[in-house]
């Protein structure tokens, strides 16, 4: 899992001397997914902020993940608190949604 494409370090390059980036199974989604979650919170809509703290939930699931496999104990804290607060928050746009459709519109 850990050498999805070489670099230059490992003795790695792709022809005409570019260097190979590489791609962590598991980071490389996990930030995707922690960007992504951080501009959709920042929507003035409920659906959007909820799939913007569901892209957390996910996120922050692979971050503690990396960190168990990784052996990292203060990173799998950190990042399992994250995954806590951001299912609360995907909780908390449901009920205001719900809140939303029992009130009577005037």
């Amino acid at each position: 899992m850990r050498e999805v494409l070489r670099t230059p370090r490992a003795g790695g390059e792709r022809e005409g001397g570019g260097a190979v980036i590489p791609v962590d199974p598991l980071q490389g989604p996990a930030v995707v997914l922690g960007m992504a979650g951080a501009a959709l919170v920042a929507s003035r809509s409920q659906g959007i902020r909820r799939a913007g703290f569901g892209a957390w939930v996910v996120g922050n699931l692979l971050w503690v993940i990396y960190a168990t496999v990784e052996g990292n104990a203060y990173m799998m804290t950190l990042f399992g608190f994250y995954w806590i607060t951001a299912a609360l928050g995907l909780m908390n746009t449901r009920e205001g949604e719900d809140a939303g459709r029992s009130t009577p519109q005037d």
